[in-house]
Formats: structure tokens, sequence, C-alpha cells
């Protein structure tokens, strides 16, 4: 097709059809029962806002007033029609007449004068002139309906072939034709006819004479607009009283109304419910007669006494009373109370202030300071001791315990917290409980806890994080094969930001817990086949290893599953808040005591540890000054291992016995007033020993 004059005709021909249909009707909602359904997808069900264009094209969406748009025909709908009564049928065939008519013919003021009802001699003739009544109809095919405008039967039959065969798109099938007729009186008449389905049906609906119609459709509706004179309004207020009271109800004011609506509320709350506490937590948190407080709510049953359904769940199956709930009230009035509920006001501390026990505490902070524990006669302490049928000591057969309050004094220092023996040596044996720093990828020391035992294997008790995998017990030490600036992942930590914290350290060996050794990616701990996620579910899982997480992945008390070393870190601070006291500054100055007189008794005595407080924080604390002398590591002067091997000479202070073997001391058990314990240093196999590794604690 040829474009003349360079532009897009068809374009231009969509955009004039664009523009000349705006929007007339919005805001229009489509309900299940007024049956809209999309002309794409018949099937189809519509519900929801539309809107109308002039054209009569039907949209989905609100829509604005005026606007023109172009109609995309995903979103047009229907009105599908199902006749339930021939009165339906008629009533729809009618509508199409009427739209048919209009549209094919402009009509003068003299047509509509002429189409037009009027009472004449008693009777409703057709045709009137403007000085004559004009005779309303509800509907305009209400004449339409009466035979005596119709030509026969046909319109009936033509409705009752529609109603029996349940033609419901009756759009294209009804058309609007005129032939001329006989002359009447020298003056043509034309016929106009309703043609239905090609000729099925023809209805005869109009009869033109000249210029005059005579049978035809009641156009009683259309009125003609008369133009007058524009009324003086203050003339009119002269001669008119229009202030009329007498159709008004009576206003309440603004004050009454809200009196009304507290009143109403009050009358259909009902009356309160009876809470019960039923776990004991003085918290009412059941209604005890949530039946008969049920019953008399208007969802149970619409009772004339009924009271506003209290909880939402209550109206589930009442569509009438859903979202008119006591609990949708409440919960729609705390959108208007924010500033009320979310106000924080300062609530007065009542929690007791916790007061120190004791003015004082053990200080070990000097290399080769410690506390010794040895058995009476050089008898085995119980945990020493070998059950003779499995052929292992009490503290690898039954397991052990370790607890201590520590407080570091600075940031760096490393060292023994507890030791037995040597769990490190190769052929060793015991545990030892040591603290460790580090420095982490940002230059900071890190403070850890490791503990360390030696049964059949070297056991210690890191646990997994990311990219920091727990390690088997048969492999090489984490220590050896991670990074120091992941070793604080691998352990319990200790914040180094607070010097004057005490810590609780809880370290524990279980031969219980039943401790993975080999890591088979896809077997789980009872060997079977769980894929490849078992390695980052439990070997990384901090919990697993601390003996919480179960079998079934489960958060428990004790799995027995994990690692057989564990050890737990409680600051003093959080124990005592955990307690119930006010934390605030409780530290303590020990005071400086002289103890050289003998008629004085040092603050406590080591041997009566209940006398020493473990919630003590003080502040600042007194230096000691050792009396404990240094392991000699050297042979005493003129040591010939031949000829001399000076076997039973003491120390300077007489504090170790040279036992004539190169390099080997022998503490020498020397009783001290006040004391029974040995003072010494080197800890053999058979000996615990608190804080001989050197380090500030």
């Amino acid at each position: 097709m040829a474009n003349y004059g360079g532009g897009d005709t068809t374009q231009e021909n969509t955009q004039l059809a664009i523009d000349s249909n705006p929007i007339i009707q919005v805001g229009l909602n489509a309900t299940s029962e007024d049956n809209f359904y999309f002309v794409e997808n018949p099937e189809e069900q519509y519900i929801g806002l539309y809107h109308i264009h002039q054209n009569g094209e039907i949209m989905i969406g609100e829509g604005v007033l005026g606007i023109n748009h172009e109609l995309n025909s995903n979103e047009i709908i229907f009105k599908k029609i199902t006749y339930a009564a021939i009165q339906e049928t008629r009533e729809r065939v009618s509508d199409i007449f009427y739209k048919i008519w209009f549209e094919s013919n402009t009509l003068t003021d003299d047509h509509i004068l002429s189409m037009q009802t009027t009472i004449r001699d008693g009777i409703k003739q057709t045709g009137r002139t403007e000085d004559e009544p004009l005779v309303f109809y509800k509907k305009d095919r209400n004449t339409l309906e009466n035979r005596k405008d119709l030509q026969g039967d046909i319109f009936e039959q033509l409705c009752r072939y529609i109603f029996d065969n349940n033609i419901i798109n009756l759009e294209g099938l009804f058309s609007l034709e005129s032939t001329p007729g006989p002359e009447i009186g020298g003056q043509q008449v034309i016929q106009y006819k309703i043609n239905f389905d090609n000729g099925r049906y023809k209805i005869t609906v109009a009869q033109k004479t000249g210029d005059e119609f005579t049978d035809v459709l009641n156009l009683s509706q259309l009125a003609k607009t008369k133009t007058g004179s524009k009324i003086d309004a203050d003339k009119a207020r002269e001669v008119l009283d229009t202030n009329i009271f007498e159709l008004l109800p009576n206003q309440p004011n603004r004050q009454n109304q809200i009196n009304n609506f507290f009143n109403e509320f009050d009358n259909l709350i009902g009356p309160t419910p009876v809470f019960v506490d039923l776990n004991g937590d003085t918290i009412l948190e059941s209604a005890e007669n949530y039946e008969d407080d049920e019953q008399s709510r208007i969802s149970y049953e619409n009772q004339i006494d009924a009271y506003v359904t209290r909880l939402i769940s209550q109206s589930e199956g009442d569509t009438n009373n859903q979202g008119k709930t006591l609990e949708d009230m409440r919960n729609k009035l705390n959108t208007y109370l924010f500033d009320v509920d979310n106000k924080v006001q300062g609530i007065i501390d009542q929690r007791p202030e916790y007061e120190n026990k004791s003015n004082g505490f053990l200080k070990i902070r000097k290399p080769n300071q410690a506390i010794i524990i040895r058995g009476q006669n050089n008898d085995l302490l119980e945990f020493q001791k070998v059950n003779l049928n499995t052929e292992k000591p009490s503290y690898l057969e039954n397991g052990f315990t370790i607890t201590m309050w520590v407080r570091f004094v600075d940031k760096q220092s490393s060292g023994t917290l507890f030791n037995f023996g040597n769990p490190n040596e190769i052929d060793g044996s015991g545990f030892r409980l040591e603290t460790r720093t580090s420095i982490d990828s940002n230059e900071n020391y890190r403070r850890w806890i490791r503990l360390v035992v030696k049964d059949d294997l070297i056991r210690d008790n890191h646990f997994g994080d990311v990219n920091v995998k727990r390690r088997p017990a048969s492999e090489s030490s984490p220590l050896t094969f991670y990074a120091e600036k992941n070793f604080h992942k691998l352990y319990p930590e200790i914040p180094t930001d607070d010097l004057n914290e005490w810590y609780f350290i809880c370290a524990t060996y279980n031969p219980n817990v039943t401790e993975l050794d080999v890591f088979d990616i896809g077997t789980d701990i009872n060997g079977e086949d769980v894929g490849n996620d078992y390695e980052y579910e439990y070997i990384q899982n901090k919990q697993f290893w601390l003996n919480h997480i179960d079998e079934n992945g489960e958060v428990v008390a004790n799995s027995n599953l994990g690692a057989k070393c564990k050890v737990e870190i409680i600051s003093r601070t959080d124990l005592l808040k955990a307690r119930g006291y006010k934390v605030d500054d409780i530290s303590v100055t020990a005071p400086l005591v002289d103890i050289s007189s003998d008629d004085e008794e040092p603050p406590f005595n080591v041997d009566e540890p209940e006398d020493i407080d473990p919630l003590v924080r003080p502040a600042q604390t007194q230096e000691e000054t050792s009396d404990v002398e240094p392991n000699p590591t050297l042979a005493p002067n003129g040591f010939n291992p031949m000829t001399n091997p000076m076997t039973g000479t003491l120390s300077p202070q007489e504090q170790w016995r040279w036992n004539g073997q190169a390099f080997a001391w022998q503490a020498v058990e020397t009783q001290e007033e006040g004391s029974s314990e040995p003072i010494a240093t080197n800890t053999p196999d058979d000996i615990i020993n608190f804080g001989a590794g050197g380090g500030n604690y």
C-alpha cells in the first residue's frame, strides 16, 4: 500500500482511535457474581476493578477518567450472560434493539417529539407536542415488550429461540435495515426492521411517513434541554424561605458521636474472659472459660445479644466478621500508639550490689612460681591410681574436671595454668591446661585456652570453624597445621581489652565421649552414608565439638559426641549478672600485709581455699617477693661424673638437691611454718602443678 505524505497512516489511524475513545467510567468492581471473563480466554473469570471506554469496551484496572490509551486485547473483558428466565432474554434483546437504533439514526427535535409518548384523550398515544405531557416509563423496553409495538409474535419467537439455544454472544447477529414502502397520502413511507441471523427473524421497529415516525420504539426517556434566564439569587431570597429544616434529621455534634461510639463499644465488647496461669510462670496465658466466651460471640451464632468476636481464629469461618474482631482492632490500634509503646522510661535498678567476701587473692605472676599438690608420704593421688582391669589411671578411666579463677595482667604472656606430667612428649603422659596468645590477621593479640590430654593419642579441646576445621587426633596438631592468625578461632577465647576482669575456667576430659578420629566426608557418626555435606555440617560446627549436638542434629545439654577435651569460660561480670547482681565498680585493693612478726598471721592460708573469694577482682595488688629459688640449670662447680659425682650437694638456698646426674636436680621437701607443702617449680610426673609454666596471671 502506498504511503503518501511521508506519514504512517496505520499509526495515525490507531492514534485516532485511541484519542477518540476516552474512559467514561472508572473504579467499577467486578465480583464473582457479575460473570466477567477475558475476551482472549473466555474460561478465565476476572474479579477486581475495571473501567469502561466510550465505545463500550470494558478493560481491567481502575482507570483514569477522560484519558485515552491503547486497548490491549489481553486486558479486555466481557460480561458472560446466562439466561435464568425468558424475561432476561427479552430484556437483553431489547437493549440490543435500542443500541442498534441509536447508532444508526441521528434524530432531530421533531423526530424525538414524534417518537415520545403522551396521554391524549385519556389514552397513551405516540407523538406529542411541546405543550403535551411526557410519559416516562421505568424502562424503555416496557413498551417494546408490548406486542402493540411489535408486529405479531415475532419478537416473542425471537426471544424464545435465543433462550432455548442459550445463545450468549449476540454481537454481530443483529442489524438494522430500512426499506421503502407504499406511499400514503403522497408521502414516502420507510420501514425500519431489525434483522436477526441473516433474516431468520425480521421485526419492524419503526415506520416513518414523510418526516414523522409512527409505530416506533418508545423514547420517552429522551428530553430536550430547555434554556432559560438565570435566577437572581438575592431577589429569590426576598420571597423564598431557603431555611428548610423539616426534612433534615438532627445532626449530632462530634463529641456526641464519640460518646455514642464508646457507649456502643462497651455494650458490644462483652465481659472479660477469665485468664489463668497454666505453667506457673506468673503469666496469664490461657482463657479458663474459652468455650463459654466463644459461644457468646457473633461469629459463633448471630444472636440478638451476641458480642464482637474476640479472636481472629474465631472468625475464620465467618466471612461477615473477618477483620472485625477485637484482635484486629488491637492490631490496628497498635499502629496509632508507637509513641507510647516504644517509649523507654528509666527503670530503677533494684538488683543488689555484690559484696566481696575477702580482701585478697593468691597471685602467681613470676616465672617458676607455682602451687604444687603432692600426695602424702609420696603416695599416689586419687586420680593417679590405676584400674587393674584396664590398666588405665583414674583420670583416663573416669575423666576429670579442672576449675580455676584467673586474671591476666597483660595481653601477650603465655604459660601453663595447670599441669600433670607432660602430655606433649611422644612417650609422655598426663595433662596440661595452658593459656596462649597469638596475633590475628589485624595484628591484634588474641588469648585462648587449651587443654591437652595424653591417652592413646594427644587430644585437645579445639573445635571447628569456617576454613579452620577440626583436626582428627591421629593427625598433626592444629597448631602446626594452621597459621597463627587462625589459632584463636579454634579454641575458647578470653578478651584482652579488660585486664581487670576475672575469668572462671572449667576444663573437662570425658573419656565416654565419642570423638571422631577419621573424618569420612560422606559418612555420619554411625557409619551411615549421608552425602558430601557431613564434613561442613559437623567438622565446622563449634557446638558439636562442645558436646551439644546429637546424632539427629538437635541441640542438647550433653550429646556424648564431639571432643573428649572441652574448655568453657565465663567472666566474673557475666556470672554476677546471671546471679542477679548489679555490676558496676566492684573492684577491691588488697592491702599490704606485714607478716614479718611471728605474732601476725597471713590474711589467708593456701591450705584453706574456702577463705579465698573467687569472685574478687581487685584493681591493684601488691607485688610479692618470691622466695622460690629458680631451678638450677648447671651442675655444681667442680662436678666430674667420673671422679666426683657430688651426690647430695644442695643449691645455695638448699631448695634443690644434686642427684649426681648432669643437669638433674631434685626438689627438697622443706617444711615451712604455716604450710605443709614443699616449695619447688620443677614438677615430676607424680605432682600437680598450678602455674608452673610462668607467665603473668
